[in-house]
C-alpha cells in the first residue's frame, strides 16, 4: 500500500502526531504500522542523513503527501542510531 517513491508534504509538530498516535491506539477499528527506512546505496545514504538532519534540527516529523487510499497518514519520525524507541509507540504487536 505505500508508494514507490515518497514525496514529503510538510512538517508537523511530534506532540501533534502523538496526540493522533495514542487515539489510534484506542480505536478497535484503525491499524498503526511502523516501517523502518534503510538506504540501499551510498547516494541514498546522503538524501537520508540530510532528510533526517532536516526533521532532527528543527524538532520536526515529515508528513507523506502522497498516501493512497489505503493509508490514512503517514508521518516521518527522525531518530538517530542511537534513539529509543519512542514509548507512545510501544507495545509492539504482531510481526514486527
Amino acid at each position: 500500500d505505500l508508494p514507490d517513491t515518497i514525496h514529503i508534504g510538510g512538517r508537523i509538530s511530534p506532540k501533534t502526531v502523538w496526540d493522533y498516535v495514542g487515539k489510534l491506539k484506542s480505536s478497535l477499528s484503525k491499524e498503526l504500522c511502523l516501517i523502518r527506512f534503510h538506504p540501499a546505496t551510498e547516494e541514498e545514504e546522503v538524501a537520508y542523513i540530510s532528510l533526517y538532519s532536516y526533521f532532527s534540527s528543527r524538532g520536526r516529523f515529515g508528513v507523506v503527501a502522497n498516501n493512497n487510499r489505503h493509508v490514512k497518514d503517514l508521518y516521518l519520525i527522525p531518530l538517530s542510531t542511537k534513539d529509543p524507541i519512542p514509548s507512545k509507540l510501544l507495545p509492539f504487536e504482531g510481526p514486527g
